[in-house]
């Protein structure tokens, strides 16, 4: 494979495979998970394969199956990531609207092109190149756009803009997510395909500005298009797994549309001109010739099919991404498919060290489950593996302070317990009607507390696994719960704007944990001087009705209580940390993160009482979301780690204080040295 080696400088040897150690942020020693998997691309020679996800994009050798590299990770979001015919270039779009492309020699950004919006709907959503690699093109939402990237990037050749465009006109209806509004290239390199609306796809001459072709009726909305290799037909995959052929030049069809039973379809056409669709089930692929109508090969998946799934460019091999974290790859006149793992690419909800601080529990979304790292070997280790094979879960969990017990919600909105040691499911509890929103035991060990939809608050004992109570009061989703360290005074806070103290002996309530709109007191406050000055004048009362918070936690000694505030609107406006004392409830101090610091809806104490960390949603115009420590005595933020792509979902200290676990939006968990900072 010649063009092997043109990437070889830039790539990672083969035995260099600790990818928990690769490329990490300042402050970091490791990296669980390989992040939330958004594309596959095979290069143009079939000898490796990009896997774009939300800290990067990967680069895999595809024979031996080996991760090589990992690029773009100072920011990540990668929506796309594509190899230019030579192999020597790699473009990538992002969630942030910027076009880049790398040298693959180096890895080194050499073309840089910003969409000039970070709104979701300018995200960049594909990227390709013409086949002789002169122009470069990207699509997003109702925009796509053509450069001449080693000349004048900085102006597009052409351009197609549909105006207002609505999303339900490119959804598909009842089907699996495809990516919307797909362009290709001709092979000859001159002519563009692009959407242009709901039902039809625009031929364009690029070196004229020509319009070649209109091709209309499409069984909209479109989601793949290619050119055959001769350049005279045109294919696309509409809703419904329904494929179009399109004779350019008469601009009709060239066969009747043939729909297909799978969830979804991929298409590529081979050398000889033979369209290939791969008919993609929840547990099956079929490939299929349709000129020849005869079915090439079919295989069963390793799991449930992901979304990702793409043909090499001569169309003899596919991958597809599964959600049990594998890649199958099959390959033209081979008996067998091959399978290499792409690492946890669910989001964790939470995290929880075992008490010695050698085991770090992530709480991931959907079949990955409950995942247990060896912290010291940076490894998995096969604990409640049957878990997996019983239920999807979401995003709860709580570990027992023995150690022995593991609480998780189901999507059937059930709580299942498992005994860590033995590996058995002791209880099933099924009570709640909705979905389920907080989970945690006592640290007596006496009690596990749920908290749900609306007024769902259960008290549960642990040796006979019944309500003991049900706690009502809150009217909104109770959104975190926390012990006092004595097992029987209990806190819940609710998107309602309300947080209560109960008494999980009694079953009755305390107080309610007030929430004074603002304090005159400046001593009070905590942060920046003008933000001080804008929160003490009413900066934040407009959006008083839509705070509320999410995370709430008590110091180690139950002395004081830490809740973080915040509103999905009016991003960076009203993030707070209010700091109460347990025993009288009035506010010790309330800190004010930076502007851009928002959410701030994970939350732990040091285990020594004297720091908090918080972690940050992301905002608009940062690389990397903030996880601050601050000191509880001052309110100063002594450090700041900037680690995960996206939302920090959760935070926990290592019991020996030497470690500090985060959970981000973005697939993966790091792991903070934070003995400097916390002794």
């Amino acid at each position: 494979m010649e063009n092997r080696t043109v990437l070889t400088p830039a790539l990672r040897p083969l035995h260099d495979t600790d990818v928990t150690t690769w490329e990490l942020p300042n402050g970091a020693l490791a990296r669980f998970g390989r992040g939330l998997r958004l594309d596959i691309e095979f290069s143009h020679d079939a000898a490796y394969l990009t896997v774009a996800t939300k800290i990067g994009f990967w680069i895999y050798d595809l024979e031996t199956l080996k991760p090589r590299a990992l690029w773009g990770n100072e920011r990540g979001m990668m929506n796309v990531a594509t190899f230019s015919h030579d192999s020597q270039w790699i473009a990538t779009g992002d969630q942030d609207g910027i076009l880049k492309v790398w040298d693959t020699q180096n890895g080194q950004v050499v073309t840089r092109i910003d969409w000039g919006s970070t709104r979701w709907r300018n995200s960049i959503l594909h990227v390709n190149f013409s086949h002789n690699d002169k122009y470069l093109a990207a699509s997003g939402f109702g925009h796509s756009a053509v450069y001449d990237w080693r000349g004048n990037p900085n102006e597009p050749v052409y351009s197609n803009t549909i105006e207002k465009p609505k999303l339900e006109d490119y959804s598909k209806e009842s089907a699996a997510y495809d990516r919307h509004f797909p362009i290709a290239f001709s092979p000859n390199g001159n002519l563009f395909a692009s959407v242009s609306a709901p039902d039809t796809v625009l031929i364009t001459n690029v070196d004229s500005g020509e319009d070649i072709a209109c091709l209309s009726g499409n069984t909209a909305p479109l989601h793949s298009l290619k050119f055959s290799p001769c350049g005279q037909f045109f294919t696309g995959a509409c809703r419904g797994s329904t494929v179009q052929v399109w004779n350019i030049h008469k601009e009709a069809l060239e066969m009747q549309p043939t729909t297909f039973d799978g969830k979804r379809v991929r298409i590529a056409y081979t050398s000889d001109g033979s369209l290939r669709v791969a008919d993609i089930y929840t547990n099956r692929v079929d490939i299929v010739d349709l000129h020849q109508q005869n079915e090439i090969f079919t295989f069963d998946t390793l799991g449930n099919t992901a979304d990702n799934a793409r043909f090499s460019n001569n169309g003899k091999q596919f991958a597809i991404d599964c959600w049990n974290n594998k890649i199958q790859i099959w390959k033209e006149d081979t008996p067998n498919t091959r399978s290499f793992f792409s690492g946890y690419g669910s989001i964790p909800y939470s995290v929880a060290f075992l008490q010695d601080s050698s085991i770090l529990i992530g709480g991931n979304w959907g079949s990955t489950g409950k995942l247990f790292w060896d912290v010291k070997k940076r490894k998995v280790l096969p604990t409640l593996q049957n878990m997996t094979k019983r239920a999807s879960f979401r995003r709860m969990m709580s570990l027992s302070p023995d150690d022995q017990h593991l609480a998780v919600d189901t999507s059937h909105n059930d709580i299942q317990v498992w005994h860590v040691e033995s590996e058995e499911l002791i209880a099933e509890l099924t009570e709640h009607e909705n979905r389920i929103y907080s989970l945690t035991f006592s640290p007596n060990g006496q009690y596990l507390v749920s908290g749900g939809w609306t007024d769902e608050v259960f008290v549960w004992d642990t040796v006979k696994w019944e309500i003991k109570h049900a706690l009502k009061a809150h009217t909104g989703y109770v959104q975190a719960l926390a012990f006092h360290p004595d097992g029987k005074l209990l806190v819940s806070s609710s998107r309602d704007g309300t947080a209560i103290l109960w008494n999980v002996v009694t079953g009755e309530q305390v107080s309610a944990l007030p929430l004074p709109d603002t304090f005159d007191d400046a001593e009070l406050y905590k942060g920046e001087p003008e933000e001080i000055e804008r929160v003490m004048n009413g900066g934040n009362l407009e959006w008083k009705q839509y705070q509320h918070m999410e995370s709430i936690t008590f110091s180690p000694g139950g002395e004081l209580i830490a809740g973080g505030l915040g509103t999905w609107l009016a991003d960076g406006l009203t993030s707070e940390i209010r700091i109460w004392d347990t025993e009288t409830l009035k506010t010790r101090m309330i800190i004010l993160p930076p502007q851009g610091c928002i959410r701030p809806w994970a939350l732990a104490f040091s285990p020594c009482g004297n720091y908090l960390a918080s972690g940050a949603w992301w905002h608009p115009g940062l690389n990397r979301t903030p996880i601050r420590l601050w000191d509880i005595k001052t309110g100063e933020n002594i450090h700041t780690f900037w680690g995960h792509s996206s939302d920090v979902q959760d935070l926990a200290f290592s019991p020996d204080r030497k470690l500090l676990a985060s959970a981000g939006f973005d697939g993966t968990i790091l792991l903070w040295d934070v003995k400097t900072y916390i002794n």
